[in-house]
Parts: C-alpha cells; sequence; structure tokens
C-alpha cells in the first residue's frame, strides 16, 4: 500500500515534541526545533484542521486512584446504521468508558471500563447488555494488569521509550480539588490552568502547583496527543497475543524488544484469554504483517496464539474515572 499524508518535516518536528510532552509552552516547541512560535501554532492548527491531532491527552496512572481496569472486546450484530450509532452513543457517554473503539476481525468494538471493584464492573457491563440485546452477539472480557505506551518512534526516534500506567501501585489520596482538575485535563490536556481555575472556582495559582505536585507524585505520567494514523498515512493493529511456556525471564525479553520496536506504540498485559495486546502502527497492511511474522519468529517458544485486530475508529479516549466526581 502506497503511503499517503505524509508529514511535512516540520509538522514531524512538531509532533515529536508534543510527543514527548504536549502540554509545554508553543513557545518553548518552537525554540526546541528552531521555529517561530506562530508557525508552531500555525502548524498545530493545521493538524488539528487535517484530523491528525484529535485531542491532548492526560495520562493518568488510574491505579493511584485506586480504580481497576477492564477491556471489553464485543462482537456486534449490524443492523442498521442508526442502531449501531444508538449503541455507541450509550457506550460513549457512560462515565465509567475510558476508551471506545471500533475494530475489525472477529471483535466490532474493544471498550476498557474503569471500576472501584469487579461487583462496579459486572453493573455496568450488564447495564449494556440488557440495553442492546439484540445487538450485542457476544463479548470477551479481559482484566488489565498494566499499560504500557511507548512513543512513536516512527516520528521521532529520541522520544521518552515508555510510559507505565496500572500494576501494583499504592494509591493516593486525592482531594475533591485534584478530582476537578484531572477530571478536566482529561478532556484536554493543553486546557490552560486560568481556564481551569475559572471552571473549579480557584486560582490559577493552585492550578499550577497542584498539577506539578500530581506529576510529582506520579498521578500525572504525562501528555500525549492523541493521533489519527490513518492521516498520517499508517495503518493502526492489535496484536493478541496468548502465551504457551511463559517466564518471568522471557516476558521481560518480549517486552524490551516491542519497547525499541520502531512500530510498536503500546503494549498492554492483561488476564484472561489473551495475555498481551501490541499496539502497532504501520504504512500498510503488508508492513504490518512483516512486523507481525518478527514477532512469531523471534518469541516462537513463548507465543500459543496470535491474532491480528485491525482499529479503526477511536470515539473515545480519556484516562480519568469520570464517576469519581460527585455531582
Amino acid at each position: 500500500m502506497a503511503r499517503k499524508n505524509k508529514l511535512r518535516e516540520v509538522e514531524r518536528s512538531v509532533l515529536s515534541k508534543l510527543e514527548a510532552d504536549s502540554r509545554q509552552p508553543l513557545s518553548r516547541i518552537g525554540k526546541g526545533i528552531r521555529r517561530s512560535q506562530q508557525q508552531v501554532s500555525y502548524t498545530v492548527n493545521s493538524l488539528i484542521e487535517k484530523g491528525v491531532i484529535q485531542n491532548f491527552d492526560t495520562l493518568i496512572d488510574y491505579s493511584k486512584l485506586d480504580i481497576i481496569n477492564f477491556r471489553v472486546f464485543f462482537k456486534i450484530s449490524y443492523s442498521s446504521q442508526e442502531k449501531f450509532d444508538e449503541l455507541i452513543r450509550h457506550i460513549d457517554s457512560d462515565p465509567h468508558i475510558s476508551h471506545l473503539v471500533t475494530c475489525g476481525g472477529r471483535y466490532d468494538l474493544i471498550c476498557t471500563f474503569f471500576a472501584l471493584n469487579p461487583s462496579q464492573f459486572n453493573k455496568t457491563l450488564k447495564d449494556i447488555l440488557s440495553k442492546f440485546p439484540k445487538q450485542i452477539q457476544d463479548y470477551d472480557v479481559l482484566t488489565t494488569i498494566v499499560v504500557r505506551w511507548f512513543s512513536r518512534k516512527y516520528i521521532c526516534r529520541d522520544l521518552p521509550k515508555e510510559i507505565i500506567l496500572g500494576g501494583d501501585r499504592m494509591p493516593e489520596i486525592i482531594d475533591e480539588i485534584d478530582m476537578k482538575i484531572l477530571n478536566e485535563l482529561s478532556k484536554d490536556g493543553r486546557t490552560c490552568s486560568v481556564k481551569i481555575a475559572e471552571l473549579i472556582s480557584v486560582t490559577p495559582k493552585t492550578v499550577m502547583q497542584r498539577i506539578k505536585k500530581l506529576r510529582s507524585r506520579e498521578v500525572i505520567l504525562g501528555f500525549k496527543p492523541l493521533l489519527n494514523p490513518r492521516k498520517m498515512g499508517y495503518v493502526s493493529n492489535l496484536l493478541l497475543i496468548k502465551y504457551h511456556n511463559i517466564t518471568p525471564e522471557m516476558e521481560k525479553e518480549m517486552i524490551n524488544y516491542l519497547k525499541i520496536h520502531l512500530n510498536v506504540v503500546g503494549a498492554v498485559k492483561t488476564l484472561g484469554e489473551w495475555d498481551l495486546e501490541i499496539r502497532i502502527e504501520t504504512q500498510g497492511t503488508m508492513e504490518f504483517r512483516k512486523v507481525e511474522m518478527e514477532i512469531r519468529q523471534k518469541f516462537t517458544l513463548l507465543i500459543q496464539q496470535i491474532e491480528g485486530i485491525p482499529l479503526y475508529r477511536i470515539y473515545k479516549n480519556n484516562y480519568f474515572p469520570k464517576f469519581l466526581i460527585k455531582g
């Protein structure tokens, strides 16, 4: 497949800085790439208009909020676009849902659920199933253990290598003001402190100080742009892997390999039918197939089963459990 929508040099430079920290001032980005602030601002707005940048995400470690994370893969019975849109709107509006994307292969939708406990997750899932019994054919549930985000090395090789969410972390005590700040930042990671202060009725200085503390406490792990790979000439796929004869050493070797791979942008360790999800962005299906074969050949003793899932449209991507906000 021929590559379309190739990024211009200035666009690639700006995106590399946003990948490193999308909350940093445009003036700092300009200084780092030797461009004017006005040119950086124009480039960012242009990337948004073209749909390359969909939003600016705040990477919030859900485990620090004493939250657990579930992944649900839905198989949908498609009757009409109207019914499908109704299902999407309902799931999108649920405050327990943090991620919603359409996909291909054996599944049609992938959703990430936040919950305080398994019982709360079960109630949220059963509510969706009861409202759309004819549209949801089947589903698989995975418990998320660790989420690893790797930088888009195909944009810039010199970016930070890894951000880890979840795992065995001690929860932090988060007060109401911090919760409100996290909620506003989760909508748009570039929202200025002045605007957040107005929305939650505190001073801008309070917002800036609290964001700094939330970062030092590793509640906030970073700020990244939510990109649409297709608008950059790339396709996005998940590679689902079931382990065989797993050892900690073999798993560590695989993670280290994925961390430095040019086309791997993330990996999620799960418990359930699948043990690992690998997020891969390539210039076409043939290149994805090549990456898949590389992984299969290198870790043939580790992999029992493997399946590719093409990803299509992201409807929702938010790292804050909105149901924690009172009222």
